[in-house]
This record gives C-alpha cells, sequence and structure tokens, in this order.
C-alpha cells in the first residue's frame, strides 16, 4: 500500500534498465499507479479497462499532488468508468488528440534529436514512408492490424532487416505515445520481426573501389560524396559520421572522439592520411563534419548519391552498411588480426568480429605459403 514515507524514499529508475519508467501499483485503491522515471520523478496514473479496452490516464505528479488527492481523484475517475463514462476519451477530446504527423513533428523528433544517433535516419524512414500512411490518421486510431499491413507491404520491396528497422521505430514512437498518455497501449507490441540473415557479406574489390572513388568524385553532392568516402577510409558506422562534430576532432593528433557510439559508450578512432586530408578539403560551415542543406543540422540522408555512385560505378548488390566491412576486409587483408579489426571497428564484443574470420584464414594460408617457399 503506498504511503506518503515509502513514495518519498523510492529510488530513480536505475540509468541502465530498459524501460524509461518502474511502475509501482498501490492495494488501496485498485488501478492506481507510481511511475518514477530514471531522474527520480514520479506520477500518478489509473489503469481500467472499458469496453474491453485496456487504458490509462495520467492524474498529476507527486509533490505537487498529495497521495491523498491521488487517491480521492482515481476514485472519482474509477466512478466516472462504472457509469460507462471513459475518462481518457473525455480528456482527448478536450485536449484534441494528435494525428500521427503532430506527434512526431512536436514530440518524437524533438526528442530523437536530442537522444538518438539515428535520428536522421529516424526522419528520413517517417517522411519517405510512414507520413503517406499515418500522417493525417489520428494517433490513437493506429491499430496493430494497420501497423502489420504496412510491415507486409514493405516486406514487398524492402530486406527483413528493413523492415524490422520500421518496426522497432513505430512501436518506439507509439512506446513514446503511450507514455505521454495519448494512448493507452502500443499497437506495435506483438507483432514478430521477420527473420534477418546477417551472414552477408560483400566487400568491394580492389578494382571496384577505384571505380567507386572515382565515381564519387563525378558526384553533384560534394558533400554526401565525401561522407561515403570517409566511411571506406575510417569504416565507421554511418550514424557516427552522420553526428561528427569539429569540436571532436583533433587534427595534429590525428584522432576523432565519438561520445557516444551504437552500443552507448565512447570511443577514439585514428584518422589515417587520407580521412585526414579529406576533412581538411572539407567546408566548415556548421558544427557538424558533414553538413546539410537546413541551417544547424548535419547531412541527412546521402543514399541518392550512393546509389548515383554505384550506377556510374557499374557496381550491384553492395550497401552503404558494406563500406564498412570493405574497411575491415582491407585491413584484415594487409595483416590486421581479428583483435586489432575489433577495435578499430569499435564492436563492444569480439564475437561480433568473427564474422572476418574467413579473411583472416585467407591472410594466414599467404604466410604458411611463403613460409613454405623460404624453406630450401
Amino acid at each position: 500500500m503506498f504511503t506518503k514515507k515509502w513514495i518519498e524514499q523510492l529510488p530513480p529508475n536505475p540509468k541502465n534498465s530498459p524501460s524509461r519508467e518502474k511502475e509501482y501499483s498501490d492495494t488501496q485503491v485498485v488501478g492506481l499507479k507510481l511511475l518514477v522515471n530514471k531522474v527520480g520523478r514520479k506520477f500518478f496514473y489509473l489503469r481500467y479497462t472499458i469496453n474491453r479496452r485496456k487504458r490509462g490516464i495520467k492524474i498529476g505528479e507527486y509533490g505537487v499532488i498529495s497521495l491523498i488527492e491521488a487517491r480521492q481523484k482515481a476514485n472519482e475517475l474509477k466512478a466516472q468508468i462504472q457509469r460507462g463514462i471513459d475518462p481518457q476519451e473525455e480528456k482527448l477530446q478536450l485536449s484534441g488528440i494528435p494525428t500521427f504527423k503532430e506527434f512526431v513533428n512536436e514530440s518524437y523528433l524533438p526528442w530523437a534529436y536530442s537522444n538518438k544517433m539515428s535520428a536522421c535516419s529516424d526522419e528520413s524512414k517517417i517522411r519517405i514512408h510512414l507520413m503517406p500512411v499515418f500522417g493525417n490518421v489520428r494517433i490513437d486510431q493506429i491499430t496493430t492490424q494497420s501497423v502489420q499491413k504496412y510491415i507486409d507491404h514493405l516486406k514487398l520491396t524492402h530486406t527483413p532487416a528493413t523492415c524490422n528497422r520500421h518496426l522497432s521505430l513505430l512501436s518506439r514512437l507509439l512506446k513514446m505515445a503511450m507514455q505521454f498518455g495519448c494512448i493507452a497501449k502500443n499497437p506495435a507490441v506483438g507483432i514478430r520481426k521477420a527473420h534477418e540473415n546477417n551472414e552477408r557479406h560483400r566487400f568491394l574489390s580492389g578494382d571496384e573501389i577505384a571505380r567507386f572513388l572515382l565515381a564519387l568524385r563525378e558526384d553533384e553532392n560534394s558533400v554526401a560524396a565525401a561522407f561515403l568516402e570517409f566511411l571506406l577510409y575510417t569504416g565507421v558506422r554511418r550514424s557516427e559520421a552522420l553526428n561528427a562534430k569539429w569540436e571532436h576532432v583533433d587534427m595534429l593528433k590525428r584522432m576523432w572522439f565519438i561520445p557516444r557510439s551504437k552500443n552507448g559508450k565512447h570511443r577514439h578512432v585514428i584518422l589515417n592520411e587520407k580521412a585526414l586530408m579529406l576533412l581538411d578539403g572539407l567546408p566548415k560551415t556548421n558544427e557538424y563534419l558533414f553538413a546539410g542543406k537546413l541551417a544547424g543540422r548535419p547531412l541527412n540522408n546521402p543514399q541518392k548519391c550512393f546509389i548515383r555512385t554505384l550506377n556510374r560505378a557499374g557496381i550491384k548488390n553492395f550497401r552503404i552498411h558494406d563500406l564498412r566491412h570493405t574497411h575491415a576486409s582491407i585491413a584484415i587483408n594487409n595483416g590486421a588480426s581479428l583483435y586489432e579489426v575489433q577495435h578499430l571497428l569499435g564492436h563492444s564484443q569480439a564475437k561480433t568480429t568473427t564474422r572476418y574470420a574467413h579473411l583472416a584464414d585467407e591472410t594466414l594460408r599467404r604466410v604458411s605459403e611463403a613460409v613454405s617457399r623460404a624453406i630450401i
């Protein structure tokens, strides 16, 4: 049972917790919940079921309202529910339920640009794919069926991995809508992800690298072309390069500091001679290494430049992420160990790097043959 002393002693939700808030239940007023976020703020909610629909409504923040007031308000809301009145629906009608487009622009994207390295990628997916389907739909009218239909349609033209990224984005966005009290449950929960084949490896050959670089230098978008060339020289992830800022680059020490990589940790990237020469030739129009067309924003999506380059170079079956694989393959073919490649690419686990083990075997085979030839 909630008490004033017990609530005040509750610690913040751990920062490494996968959920943004931890939920506690009151035993005196059934349905009354207390959510504690990662900075220690506490909010009262009422969870209830009406017309076979599970819903939730925010009562207020602890400290602004007391436990006694929260229980009193919860009982008043439960009385409405007993009379067949949905307090959440009434509240949403009074406040105005946002459309998908409104929620994205007013809530999700501002949060994503403050918290996610992949915010540019999220915005691209939303603008190109999600907005035409859900843009004008009220966010509480998005159903599990409509999400499943969207993913099924996407499967006709995109890889399983891409479909899974779209599903994850939708699920995160709708989870935020639920946390903000716009919807009672996340309609994307329960939809199964497609099986991904992560064993696909594609590396550019020496001849393809030459054609790729030549085609890049002919492209009309010099910033996007430089970005793709930088990926090949450094082997970093696309999101890491898109969010790279000049303040984190030390040209004298030939070092680039990444404050937060994919695994949430910081790391340093050694800049080789070609990467340094490329950076030295970039215009410094804003804080980002690869500046976008909008003031103060990074390059949004280099995909169009990438496709044009592949067409000019006559290269097929190749993705932007394969530039990272190509960098790793060049390193191993020039004698780097799997341990060195692990740190070169910023893999947090050694097993991730084992996908390149067959390349290391080829290097060892050449060394072994060299030894054989040396023995008279």
